[in-house]
């Protein structure tokens, strides 16, 4: 694993593995590029002192991503605190299968330009435990 004096990092520049990426990375975009559903869970375990993910991936443009499966590889990345989510096109079953992944240490949130109507009662509870949540 190498190291970087600069620690945030876009996937699809010059970080395509997760070999790739710095292990002292603590700001990681993935924006407008495919990461590939087998990979992610190893993205994530690769960059233990990430705090801060973004997403910014329109499901038109790029596919699909499983968001099931990008819940569970948060799981790998206790320290996240910063989740930006703007234009995924997400749905609220969609972000509560993200929620499911972070820990209390969440406590900003962007999900401006989304499908979200809250009416899920899940997911309500599930922000109701995010107490420091901005």
């Amino acid at each position: 694993m190498m190291t970087s004096p600069f620690s945030i990092q876009q996937w699809g520049s010059i970080i395509n593995t997760p070999e790739d990426i710095p292990e002292d990375t603590h700001t990681l975009t993935l924006e407008k590029s495919r990461v590939p559903m087998d990979e992610l869970h190893r993205l994530f375990a690769a960059v233990p002192q990430l705090t801060h993910l973004t997403f910014q991936h329109r499901t038109n443009e790029n596919g699909k991503l499983d968001w099931v499966q990008v819940g569970k590889a948060l799981l790998k990345t206790p320290h996240v605190n910063y989740l930006n989510c703007r234009k995924c096109e997400l749905a609220d079953f969609e972000l509560l299968e993200i929620l499911k992944g972070c820990t209390l240490e969440l406590c900003e949130l962007n999900l401006s330009h989304n499908r979200l109507l809250f009416n899920n009662k899940e997911l309500i509870r599930r922000l109701q435990y995010f107490t420091n949540l901005r």
